[in-house]
């Protein structure tokens, strides 16, 4: 501003700069109001990016750790499962103990166990028949 030109205050005491009509002073109480709102969700969203950055990364890296491919640990783990199924695999199924019985007991105290439940009235004869033909075909 030259020293001849005229100066223009307004009702608080602020300096106007007449050529383009704008406030010279600058109010550091005043809020900035969206342009504070933006910036805080400007910071939020770049925290939140690197933070998803690195705990991709770590996560990658466990898996390769493990031995399993980062990019398509799905597929990884079905095949290896896959392979474990396959390695674990009887080559011929275990034989079937009758049902309620414990291995390891004897024959004669697996017909005992028939006879009991015959006489208690909890199987009938022809039940105890099929359980002693089956228990007896067992030895």
């Amino acid at each position: 501003m030259a020293p001849d030109d005229e100066i223009i205050v307004d009702e608080h005491g602020v300096v106007l700069d007449d050529v383009v009509g704008i406030d010279s002073f600058v109010d550091p109480t005043a809020g900035g109001g969206f342009g504070d709102v933006a910036g805080l969700f400007i910071a939020i969203v770049v925290i939140v990016a690197v933070l998803g950055v690195a705990l991709a990364l770590r996560r990658a890296s466990r898996l390769r750790d493990a031995g399993i491919d980062p990019l398509d640990p799905e597929t990884d783990l079905q095949v290896r499962w896959a392979q474990n199924l396959d390695r674990g695999r009887p080559s011929a199924p275990a034989p079937a103990t009758p049902s309620g019985t414990a291995p390891g007991r004897t024959v004669e105290e697996r017909l005992a166990d028939v006879d009991r439940l015959y006489a208690a009235g909890t199987i009938t004869p022809a039940e105890r028949d099929a359980a002693r033909g089956r228990i007896l075909d067992s030895i």
